[in-house]
């Protein structure tokens, strides 16, 4: 689950690493949000931004993964996935390592969130919890410790080696075009259906883990060691990456605007 999530650059295989949702994956999530925001809190936002590690809150999104190797942000590497036993089909807050997991991130950064005053610490958790809800949303986030998320699963995608892992953070996302063409992004969020937005601002990270869970039990009847990934699973397999990205987004703007409302002290 570790990437630099850069511009444009994709890791595809890291070995003994979990990576993170890739680069372009947060930068999007986070770029879609800025935009549906409300505008007293994308104001919120700026504020918190101009005290933390990232003006920008896009590549802002992309810090949590290049501070977890810093000393003083080790404690934050389980933060960024959740792991669940194999045969288990319903993920429980039980699940949470007593280290922490995606689940009790997501909690500490929203209570954060919620306290009033605009300072480094809660621009960080604007950072952290951004960051968090974007790898929720790709599956193998949701998945299996023995495996690391698929980073041990070895395939090849369109003739060259990877890891199952990589083809869900990045490999797809780039083969649908979104590495270079942000605003394929902003035309499939604005191509929604309004009905389809208001059904995805419900639920909480519990809901959205399960969906996660569902899809990477999918994931692993599909996929075996060694298999070739090319323009079929592509076509298969593309548009949910897609889905869960926007759904990402949409819920992560739903949520800033819960968290950083004026009224709530900020």
């Amino acid at each position: 689950m570790r990437t630099a999530f850069v511009l444009g650059l994709m890791l595809w295989w890291l070995p003994g690493k979990v990576l993170a949702f890739g680069s372009t994956g947060h930068q999007l999530v986070c770029s879609l949000a800025y935009q549906l925001v409300k505008p007293d809190t994308r104001q919120q936002v700026d504020l918190l931004l101009a005290q933390g590690p990232a003006q920008d809150f896009a590549q802002g999104c992309v810090w949590p993964d290049e501070a977890r190797q810093a000393p003083a942000y080790l404690f934050t590497a389980p933060f960024h996935y959740l792991n669940v036993p194999r045969q288990q089909s319903q993920v429980k807050p039980a699940d949470c390592a007593a280290r922490g997991c995606l689940l009790s991130a997501l909690k500490h950064y929203a209570a954060l969130l919620k306290q009033p005053g605009h300072n480094r610490q809660r621009a960080e958790a604007l950072l952290f919890y951004s960051h968090f809800i974007a790898d929720l949303h790709q599956p193998l986030h949701v998945s299996y410790a023995d495996d690391q998320g698929g980073n041990k699963t070895a395939v090849y995608y369109f003739g060259k080696p990877s890891n199952l892992h990589g083809i869900w953070d990045a490999a797809m996302l780039k083969s649908l075009g979104y590495a270079d063409n942000q605003q394929l992004a902003t035309s499939k969020l604005a191509a929604l259906r309004p009905d389809t937005v208001r059904q995805w601002q419900s639920g909480q990270p519990l809901v959205w883990a399960q969906q996660s869970l569902t899809q990477t039990r999918k994931v692993y009847q599909s996929y075996k060691p060694g298999m070739l990934f090319s323009q079929p699973e592509l076509e298969r397999d593309g548009p949910l990456i897609e889905t869960r990205l926007l759904q990402a987004a949409v819920r992560l703007a739903w949520q800033l605007d819960q968290l950083l409302h004026p009224a709530a002290g900020n």
